[in-house]
């Protein structure tokens, strides 16, 4: 995963039907061996295969993980608003408050220190 934003993609070298198919162990021998060889070459879904395998009934799988992604995209989307919110371009009036007191400071410090 190239893109740490891009989570929703994807970009993984196992399918969805192909994790299904090997937790059911619905393929043949020679595909379960290719899955395996994919699963070796990335942390993330030899994890994901190991969670996926605590599950009692595999029928809840997808809508699970579909409940998962859904809160995910929700969380993420709220997390967006409360940065978009907060953003010091969009405030413009704190920016001229602060050069103001700023201007206001070093008028003060030279009116104070030429006037002696």
């Amino acid at each position: 995963m190239n893109n740490w934003k891009d989570i929703f993609k994807n970009n993984s070298a196992i399918s969805n039907e192909e994790l299904l198919k090997y937790l059911h162990k619905d393929i043949p021998e020679d595909e379960m061996h290719a899955i395996e060889q994919k699963m070796a070459a990335s942390d993330f879904e030899n994890d994901a295969i190991e969670g996926l395998a605590h599950f009692k009934n595999k029928e809840n799988i997808l809508a699970t993980t579909n409940i998962i992604n859904q809160q995910l995209k929700k969380q993420i989307a709220k997390s967006n608003k409360r940065k978009k919110k907060h953003k010091i371009e969009d405030q413009q009036w704190i920016i001229a408050t602060i050069m103001i007191i700023l201007l206001f400071s070093i008028a003060g410090y030279f009116l104070i220190h030429f006037n002696r």
